[in-house]
């Protein structure tokens, strides 16, 4: 009886030895936060295994992150997985036919979404004084320069293009008038006040050759002339000439009291108005946004989506360089409260921490047993 009672003692202060072992160690994995000293010594393991090295260990997992875990090609197959992209279609099919079928003003919405701080009259103020400067801008840049040296050659081209046809045109229109019944009149009326100008023999004259059909014979030379190639010639030689003087003017001269600040706010008025959505900002937008809402869905966003594609995949692995993950696991590692910590990963491996100290009390039993049975064997 003596014998069993002291096996078992000898078991049961192992179990408990072994069992307190383990657990002190698991608990020197973190404790004590700090350093302790005597004086000018420090306690040795002190502070504990995961404070001391915390350091190094948020390098570490630094850069396993980096090396091992967020790697460009771990993000690339996410990024364009087809699951994820068609979740995206999805999401902004449905947010882009409820803003078109949205009872509220854009303006409205876009103050929801941005806080107040946006309102449809300083983005169109803001749209026009822009629109304004650069026209100004562009005005006093080229305004002192000759019209051929910055408008485009195909322009220059066209109006030398154009000058043969502006001729016929002018000779075609010319004869459609004097065969009407109104050139004719014109006509009669051009002699009449020539010979009645002429004083009283002019007025007999004029009176006389009434009764003869001179407009008549003035409307068919004139039609002969309109016909003469001659004609065109001299109307295109005057043109040109025309054309010639006017590539040499610039602005200041064709338009000398030309109000360029005036009428460029005048134009950047009249392109807000135009410009879609900007001219509708506040207007409810069930009312037009439903005109755009096919064009976004079906050609805008497929558009967006293939070009955010293709600018991630050059540049993917410059942004996760960019971004310094490494860094930024251990700043989080080095900031992130030792207590906490310990708190976080006795929850996680809290089963297993159990069974170390448990193995631990096992093998401190083990050992106390077969210290008994070797105290027995020997003495």
């Amino acid at each position: 009886m003596q014998t069993f009672m002291l096996i078992s003692l000898m078991v049961i202060i192992g179990a408990f030895i072994g069992g307190l072992t383990n657990l002190i160690a698991i608990r020197m994995l973190f404790r004590p936060f700090n350093p302790i000293k005597i004086g000018s010594y420090q306690v040795p393991f002190t502070p504990g295994l995961i404070p001391k090295r915390r350091g190094e260990l948020a390098e570490q997992l630094g850069n396993l992150v980096v090396g091992h875990l967020i790697t460009v090609e771990g993000v690339k197959s996410k990024l364009f997985d087809n699951m994820l992209i068609q979740e995206i279609r999805t999401w902004f099919k449905k947010k882009v036919h409820e803003l078109s079928t949205s009872s509220s003003t854009l303006e409205e919405w876009w103050k929801g979404q941005s806080g107040g701080e946006w309102s449809a009259t300083k983005t169109k103020g803001r749209f026009t004084t822009s629109v304004a400067k650069t026209l100004v801008k562009t005005a006093d840049e080229y305004r002192g320069e000759p019209l051929q040296n910055w408008l485009p050659e195909s322009i220059i081209h066209k109006g030398e293009t154009l000058i043969p046809e502006t001729a016929d045109l002018l000779l075609e229109k010319g004869k459609v008038y004097v065969r009407s019944h109104e050139g004719k009149a014109k006509i009669e009326e051009m002699v009449s006040r020539y010979f009645s100008t002429k004083g009283s023999f002019g007025g007999m004259v004029g009176r006389v050759v009434t009764n003869i059909p001179i407009s008549g014979r003035i409307q068919y030379e004139l039609l002969r002339l309109l016909d003469d190639h001659k004609s065109q010639e001299f109307i295109e030689s005057q043109l040109r000439r025309e054309f010639e003087e006017l590539k040499e003017k610039n602005l200041d001269e064709l338009f000398p009291n030309a109000d360029w600040e005036g009428r460029a706010n005048q134009i950047a008025e009249e392109i807000a108005k135009k410009v879609p959505v900007l001219g509708e900002w506040d207007k409810p937008m069930s009312e037009w946004a439903y005109r755009y809402e096919a064009q976004l869905v079906d050609s805008l966003m497929p558009a967006v989506l293939e070009t955010l594609s293709s600018i991630i995949e050059r540049n993917l692995q410059r942004m996760l360089m960019n971004l310094k993950l490494d860094e930024i696991v251990e700043d989080q590692v080095n900031s992130f409260p030792l207590p906490k910590l310990e708190q976080v990963i006795l929850s996680i491996a809290k089963k297993e921490l159990k069974m170390i100290a448990l193995l631990g009390a096992l093998i401190g039993a083990s050992v106390g047993l077969v210290q008994g049975l070797i105290a027995l064997m020997f003495f």
